[in-house]
């Protein structure tokens, strides 16, 4: 994780209330064979924070950051059986791609979803608090 934290072709973004963590992301990016594109590592949010638009706002910070680095695609893994989480990414125009059995321990399959993004059109330099129901994180 810290590799990931650390390195210079990706981006972090915490959520946090006084001082805890409420969520994170992690987004890399690099050149395929075509053209630029992100993988959104991991997003998680807190079991108390789940939703109340954290998430959304993590995932949206996270594209935005790989838009700006010219990346056209972003795409990803969630485990099959996590719904809430594939409800999150369907509702921010992700589309299925596959699926990969025994991705996740326990022999769990993941699906992969992945969305186009308009490289160089994001604000990912927005500063400032995350807001989730209607509360600073």
């Amino acid at each position: 994780m810290r590799a990931l934290v650390n390195s210079p072709n990706g981006a972090t973004w915490i959520a946090e209330e006084d001082g805890r963590m409420a969520g994170f992301a992690v987004v890399v990016w690099g050149e395929l064979t075509r053209g630029a594109a992100a993988y959104l590592e991991t997003l998680e949010v807190a079991a108390e924070w789940r939703g109340q638009g954290c998430g959304g706002q993590l995932l949206r910070r996270a594209e935005d950051s790989a838009a700006l680095t010219g990346a056209a695609r972003i795409w990803l893994h969630v485990d099959a059986g996590n719904a809430a989480a594939i409800r999150l990414y369907e509702a921010n125009g992700y589309r299925k791609q596959g699926r990969e059995e025994n991705y996740y321990a326990r022999g769990r399959a993941a699906l992969i979803y992945s969305k186009a993004l308009a490289a160089g059109s994001a604000d990912a330099t927005a500063e400032g608090p995350l807001i989730a129901g209607g509360r600073k994180i």
